[in-house]
């Protein structure tokens, strides 16, 4: 028996020493030979198994040796609580310890306890993250809105195939189920917004326009601007819908009565802007009166109705345009020549690059229906201005080039028209307050228009002339609101109402009318807002530091400062109007934040500040409604002229409510689509 015992743990001895490089014959005792490991039968029993630990769950518990447990059994200790099970991996395997860390409440919030998944010992799969499927829809849904993507692209193979790497369980979905997830969150994004109008306790203006798609249908677009009670400006596109024919000012109004009973904002308004259509003017009247009967105006709706003044510019100088003087058709003939055929730009650039001309502004060429087409015509011709004369050289087909003499009769049209371009530009901002920035930029207008016709050269001043008959025919009385909404902004106040009217008195015998006019229609309108009840969240309005960051204009201070020194308002009874308007004006060079300012002085003038919030927020131009359109245009485009009305209104109002609408974009678009109706 102990030979058979002894031949038994010489073959165990054999298996070690092989698995070291051994042979069965080649094994020898250590008194054979003083090299090469030698294994004795004594320690055959206690040959540790130094296998590497590869299961994730050893990096969440602690391994406790088998010489240290009582049992001599290995266990292992969880970090987070203190539990301890067995984990000998011959007999338990680490199966016990991936269902602890599934239930173990102090690893809630822990990625590796929450999502480990798996099956044996060498064969553990870990989630990174759980995924939920209503998430994933609601993402799709958020980058078809947010970029205007056609619906299909939920069907593209591409797209399924990233989404099923990315999360194999999710069911593939088609463009009607896109479609209804995008219906879904317009309706609850909808009620959301619905529910804080009304709640909002201040008033709102508002912005509409007509637009006619690709498919010939008609639509109608309802804009709201409001200041909440934060003073921060918001625009929020309410509808976008078919407006059925006709295009009656009855019809539109009663389309719009609609809207605004819908979305219970019906006794909320302060103002509408317009342009200036034959059917707004009845649809306003309709409108007004109805309102007016409701007794939802202010001072019987006296405010309520403002012109586009981004509409009214370019009618102006769309007149003035009428008389162009004959060097602006060669600058025309010109551009046209060279932007004819692509030979034709090859040669023009390569007199610019002989003229060693970098400018990258490039040649732009017009459109009669878009003012300002042919001022950006003009100043990008005039960098280019010796490229031409070199083309008139080198090519003998050119034979309309403008003469020196032309060329300086366009830098003197230019800098004449540059101001009206940066006007339009300024008064078209819907992100930022336009109302205050108003009679300042259209009593510049004026008075240039004054001055060129009394000092200005000839073929300048027959077209001042032309512009001056439109000037006085939609701004003569420069819109008493608009006129209101300067004297909240505390670089000018009153002082600079009067100041304006002034410079221009000896040019304009009704100056002064017009200033006592915009003097006491303020009194009354504030005494309104004085009788109002004061809710309990304006009641809590708080101070605020003023932070510098405007967009205005900036004057000639120190002359309006002489001005004011020298003239005297006189009050009596003093109102918080009153010691508004006494106080100093804040007299910097530097751009500020006239919403800020007024967020500072909400508890100090209560009332004032209101009055401040509801006229600030009046829009001077319809381009936040006309935006829409632009949007519009890319989601009912000719490759998706099917897509029913209610799709569209859901895609492009989601669109403007959960990201805004990108406004220098849309300008670019937009910005030369004041046509005349």
């Amino acid at each position: 028996m102990s030979n058979k015992k002894d031949q038994e743990v010489q073959m165990s001895v054999n298996e070690v020493n092989r698995g070291n490089g051994f042979s069965p014959s080649s094994s020898r005792t250590a008194s054979d030979h003083n090299t090469g490991p030698v294994v004795s039968s004594a320690t055959v029993s206690t040959l540790p198994r130094n296998r590497k630990k590869t299961s994730i769950v050893w990096k969440e518990f602690i391994n406790i040796p088998k010489d240290k447990n009582p049992d001599g059994r290995q266990r292992a200790k969880c970090k987070a609580c203190g539990n301890i099970y067995l984990a000998d991996s011959s007999i338990n395997g680490t199966g016990s310890l991936r269902r602890h860390l599934k239930s173990c409440l102090k690893r809630k919030n822990n990625d590796v306890a929450q999502m480990l998944l798996g099956g044996g010992d060498g064969n553990v799969a870990l989630k990174t993250k759980r995924i939920d499927a209503d998430v994933v829809r609601d993402m799709i849904t958020t980058l078809i809105v947010r970029h205007e993507l056609p619906l299909v692209f939920v069907e593209y193979e591409e797209f399924r195939a990233l989404i099923s790497y990315l999360y194999p369980q999710f069911s593939p979905i088609s463009r009607n189920t896109q479609m209804a997830d995008i219906l879904k969150l317009h309706t609850r994004e909808s009620k959301r917004i619905k529910d804080f109008l009304s709640s909002f306790n201040g008033r709102m203006s508002l912005t509409t326009d007509l637009w006619t798609s690709v498919t010939t249908d008609s639509y109608i677009s309802l804009t709201c601007h409001y200041i909440d009670t934060e003073w921060v400006l918001h625009k929020k596109l309410l509808k976008f819908c078919i407006m059925p024919p006709p295009h009656t000012g009855a019809n539109i109004c009663e389309i719009a009565s609609n809207m605004l009973l819908d979305w219970g904002i019906e006794k909320k308004l302060f103002s509408i802007t317009l342009d200036n259509a034959g059917a707004n003017l009845c649809f306003i009247e309709h409108l007004k009166k109805s309102l007016v009967l409701k007794k939802a105006l202010l001072c019987s709706g006296e405010f309520f109705h403002n012109r586009c003044c981004a509409h009214i510019l370019n009618l102006i100088i769309q007149d003035g345009l009428k008389c162009i003087d004959e060097s602006v058709h060669f600058v025309r003939s010109s551009v046209a020549y060279v932007k004819a055929s692509q030979a034709r730009k090859v040669k023009f650039l390569e007199c610019c690059k002989q003229l060693d001309i970098t400018s990258q502004k490039g040649l732009h060429g017009d459109v009669s229906t878009r003012w300002n087409s042919t001022y950006h015509m003009l100043d990008s011709a005039i960098v280019y201005q010796t490229a031409f004369q070199q083309l008139e050289l080198v090519d003998k087909n050119f034979k309309v080039c403008p003469s020196n003499e032309d060329w300086k009769k366009i830098e003197h049209l230019c800098s004449f028209l540059k101001p009206f371009n940066d006007i339009t530009e300024l008064l078209s901002g819907s992100k930022y307050p336009t109302t205050n920035l108003y009679f300042h930029n259209v009593w510049k207008i004026h008075l240039s228009l004054l001055k060129t016709i009394n000092q200005g050269e000839d073929y300048v001043k027959k077209m001042a002339q032309e512009m001056k008959k439109k000037f006085d025919k939609y701004w003569d009385s420069y819109s008493i609101i608009l006129a209101i909404a300067v004297v909240f902004d505390p670089h000018y106040k009153l002082i600079f109402v009067r100041y304006a009217f002034d410079k221009i008195y000896s040019l304009d015998s009704t100056a002064m009318e017009k200033f006592n006019l915009v003097k006491s229609t303020l009194a009354r309108l504030f005494e309104e807002y004085r009788c109002m009840e004061i809710t309990e969240e304006e009641r809590g309005f708080q101070s605020h530091a003023i932070e510098d960051n405007t967009v205005g204009d900036v004057l000639d201070w120190e002359e309006l400062s002489m001005y004011e020194s020298s003239t005297t308002i006189v009050i009596q009874d003093k109102s918080e109007l009153d010691l508004y308007l006494e106080e100093p004006r804040i007299n910097l060079i530097k751009h500020y934040d006239v919403l800020a300012f007024w967020k500072s002085q909400g508890s100090k003038y209560r009332d004032l500040s209101r009055m401040a919030r509801d006229v600030l927020a009046i829009p001077v131009s319809t381009v936040a409604s006309k935006s829409a359109f632009s949007a519009g245009g890319r989601v009912i485009d000719k490759y998706r002229s099917k897509l029913l009305p209610t799709n569209a209104e859901a895609l492009i109002c989601l669109r403007d409510w959960m990201f805004g609408v990108d406004f220098r974009r849309n300008f670019k678009l937009c910005k030369y689509t004041f046509f005349i109706r």
